[in-house]
Parts: C-alpha cells; sequence; structure tokens
C-alpha cells in the first residue's frame, strides 16, 4: 500500500515526503480552496519532489481541455476529477485519471462501473454540493469489497488513530491524506512522521 500527500503547497512539503519511501503519490490542489496553486508552484513543487514520488493534480469543475494544458505545463502524472464528469470526459484527460466518487451508500460504489475510461477511483464521502475532498471519514463496509475490482484510493478523514481498521476493511491501494498532517493549513513534517511510523510499525504493507 503507497501513501499519497494531497495538497502541497510550497517547496518545504516537498523535501517534507521526500524522506518517506512509502508516500508515492504528491496532489496538488487546482480546486478554489485553500491549497490551489498556481501552474508556477506546481512546476516548482513537483521539481523539488524524489523522481519516484508521481504527481497527481485535483480538479472541480474544470474543462478537459484546461486541465491538459496544465498537466502538460505542469507534468503531471494522474489527474483526479472530482466534479459531474462523464465517462467520455475521462477518455479525453491526456494522463492516467483517478475519478472521485462521493460515497453516500452502496449505489454510489456501482458509479464506478461505469467509468471505463478511468485507471483508477478515489473514494470519499459524499457531502451535499460540494466536491473535492470533506476531511470526513464515510462508512468503510460498504468499500470492502470495492478494491477487488478496482484501483482504489481510500480518501476522508484518514488518521493515525483509525489508518489502521480503514485498511484491513478496504485494502486500497493508495490512502490519502490531507488536513490530518497539517498544523494552520500547511503540512506539519511531525504528523507525517507519526502517521508514516503508525503504519510501518504494524507492518501495513
Amino acid at each position: 500500500m503507497d501513501v499519497k500527500i494531497c495538497g502541497l503547497r510550497r517547496i518545504e512539503d516537498a523535501l517534507m515526503v521526500n524522506e518517506f519511501k512509502n508516500i508515492k503519490y504528491a496532489g496538488l490542489v487546482f480546486a478554489n480552496t485553500k491549497r490551489k496553486v498556481t501552474v508556477e508552484q506546481a512546476a516548482a513543487i513537483k521539481n523539488a519532489l524524489r523522481e519516484d514520488i508521481k504527481t497527481v493534480g485535483v480538479f472541480t469543475e474544470t474543462s478537459a481541455k484546461e486541465i491538459n494544458e496544465i498537466a502538460r505545463a505542469v507534468g503531471l502524472d494522474i489527474c483526479q476529477l472530482h466534479s459531474d464528469e462523464s465517462n467520455e470526459d475521462c477518455g479525453l484527460i491526456c494522463t492516467q485519471v483517478w475519478k472521485a466518487i462521493r460515497v453516500k451508500n452502496e449505489d454510489s460504489i456501482k458509479e464506478a462501473d461505469s467509468f471505463t475510461d478511468a485507471d483508477g477511483f478515489v473514494l470519499d464521502k459524499y457531502k451535499a454540493n460540494e466536491y473535492g475532498g470533506t476531511g470526513e471519514a464515510f462508512n468503510w463496509n460498504i468499500a470492502k469489497a470495492f478494491s477487488k475490482n478496482h484501483f482504489t484510493v481510500l480518501a476522508g478523514g484518514l488518521n493515525k488513530e483509525n489508518i489502521l481498521s480503514a485498511v484491513e476493511m478496504v485494502k486500497p491501494d493508495v490512502v490519502d491524506l490531507s488536513s490530518s498532517v497539517e498544523t494552520d493549513g500547511y503540512k506539519d513534517y511531525n504528523k507525517i512522521k507519526e502517521f508514516m511510523e503508525r503504519i510501518d510499525s504494524n507492518g501495513v504493507k
């Protein structure tokens, strides 16, 4: 199992994640949130990352044309789509695509079957009229068989206290963290270290 740290905003954030071998993905947010970065900032962060860390651009309500322009300018490896994109929209993206599924109930999970042009799925909690990360956990029981058939990125409210239960139940390929490893909106080295030590010491693979 790999780890994605989402919402990097500074060169310092890249240098933090570089220290942990199981962190294999770094999220750069282009949606309109407090973690939004410019193309220039994103490119600088990417250049500071270890070569084996893949960059994931996070988008909401953005056209395929604009996503592709940003992806090419930054050199993104993956685009993570969080709005009402169709399968056809996913097929227009020039990188690998992770489609976000807002999990409300078992029917939510079934949406993934129609996205044959997505390379993976980010499972996050449903919140009415909101797209993007919620920072809240959903009922993992709903998704406990999902990873058998799909590349699965588990997001939403994960922290060092609940990560072992989440991984045991969902068995994701990647776990996605953001607010739980921040202090005052910025990545916190000690919180990242504590999280990584928790999974390493418990033999999470």
